[in-house]
């Protein structure tokens, strides 16, 4: 099918935030986040939402999901259950963020819910986009937004990831994900939302720490046709 040549210039380059969108990353002060995110391939925002909200979020959470006899666990399907998590997915900063990333239009996918305990194992590195084949689309498929409502450290299990490995638009091979092949944790405090996009190389440390890690992990993915035929 051919679409007018207007059609065909719509999508600007994955690191240009668009002159639709740029007054309102500006505004919410986020251009340097979206700088990063197109960079690197993630970037973390702090203080997304007021104290009160976070608690609420970590709280439905902890009486919502079903643990195990270590005390971790996790729940799928849960965007009906309270509108606690809705009011996640809608933040302004996220949308905003996520339509920089996988671009307007976008979807949003089933949240997920989850609680790590003490002796917690690390999950290996990989990329989101595993349905797609290498080389992986140029511009981002998938954008995940993890609500972090206590405060994310090494010790504690963070979220690690390897900066700028969403360019190599592939995905990590078994020695890179032996080695673990620099990974860095993305340590913030409670309150905050740690964003990657799915190329990256990313999972998480082993929690060494007693209490509990409670985050929401909310999935964005793009409408963009992948093909240029």
């Amino acid at each position: 099918m051919t679409y007018p040549q207007a059609k065909r210039t719509t999508t600007v380059p994955p690191e240009e935030i668009s002159a639709e969108l740029m007054p309102v990353v500006e505004e919410l002060g986020l251009v340097e986040n979206c700088r990063q995110l197109a960079r690197e391939g993630y970037t973390i925002i702090e203080n997304v939402a007021a104290p009160e909200f976070v608690a609420r979020l970590r709280n439905t959470i902890l009486e919502s999901t079903t643990v195990d006899e270590t005390g971790s666990g996790s729940s799928m399907m849960i965007l009906g259950r309270d509108p606690v998590y809705a009011e996640a997915a809608v933040n302004p900063r996220v949308m905003a963020v996520a339509e920089f990333s996988v671009g307007r239009g976008f979807l949003l996918g089933s949240p997920i819910a989850s609680i790590h305990t003490h002796g917690r194992p690390a999950l290996e590195l990989h990329s989101d986009q595993e349905m797609f084949p290498a080389p992986l689309p140029a511009h981002n498929m998938m954008l995940t937004a993890c609500w972090a409502t206590d405060e994310f450290t090494r010790e504690g299990g963070a979220t690690r990831v390897v900066p700028g490995t969403s360019r190599h638009l592939r995905h990590p091979s078994e020695d890179e994900v032996a080695e673990n092949y620099g990974a860095i944790a993305m340590e913030c405090p409670a309150g905050s939302v740690v964003f990657w996009d799915g190329r990256i190389w990313h999972g998480n440390f082993a929690r060494n720490s007693d209490g509990q890690r409670v985050v929401l992990h909310a999935t964005y993915f793009s409408t963009r046709k992948t093909s240029t035929t």
